[in-house]
């Protein structure tokens, strides 16, 4: 079985185990379901696997960039998604951090299997980004998604979603050092996932720019 087809294969369970997720996560609360990064990144990576799907094969070349584009940034999502649960949530939040990030449907298939499968086929099987600049797309993503969730927070119109995002609970030093840990974070994983991508992915014709 050739990369297209694998990867098609795996976006289209992208597509559908991240549907779920989000239908059980919607069912579950609402008011508070785009305040999470988590929940923001599965979104795209949805959206990105029915581009995918539906646009595959299409001859136009500003469509395909469009889909390369739009996986690119949900596969770098899905990866700050997994890093930061599997490395600093579950280990250092113990039993109770591991019953609310993985003690429902929708917590396992968001915060562990949709980001597998989703990362694995862009990076193994599918063709990626041709401009570096793509680079910029995850990482302003992001820088935007913190300042609205720390401007949210700062008027008390939102909880934070996470912890190091409560900007009354912690002195103004520690949410800068956060702030420019998960952007570096960020930063890197934009970049390994760029390089990997383009060492196994299905780049075989494209002219890197």
């Amino acid at each position: 079985m050739n990369k297209p087809k694998i990867a098609l294969i795996l976006n289209i369970a992208a597509f559908v185990l991240g549907s779920v997720g989000i239908i059980f996560r919607l069912v579950r609360s609402l008011s508070d379901f785009f305040l999470y990064y988590t929940q923001l990144s599965n979104v795209a990576a949805v959206i990105s696997s029915a581009m995918y799907i539906a646009f595959r094969n299409t001859k136009n070349e500003k469509l395909r960039a469009a889909v390369r584009g739009t996986r690119y940034l949900a596969a770098c999502g899905l990866t700050m998604t997994f890093i930061v649960v599997v490395c600093i949530f579950l280990p250092f939040g113990g039993e109770p951090a591991a019953v609310r990030l993985l003690g429902s449907v929708n917590g396992v298939l968001h915060h562990l299997v949709c980001p597998v499968i989703s990362v694995v086929s862009y990076v193994v099987f599918e063709e990626g980004v041709h401009l570096r600049r793509a680079f910029w797309l995850p990482f302003g993503a992001t820088a935007v998604y913190a300042f609205t969730i720390y401007i949210l927070n700062y008027l008390r119109l939102a909880k934070a979603p996470y912890p190091f995002f409560e900007v009354y609970d912690h002195p103004f030093w520690e949410l800068v050092l956060w702030f420019f840990g998960l952007m570096g974070l960020v930063a890197g994983i934009a970049a390994v996932i760029m390089l990997t991508n383009r060492k196994l992915g299905n780049n075989g014709k494209e002219n890197v720019k």
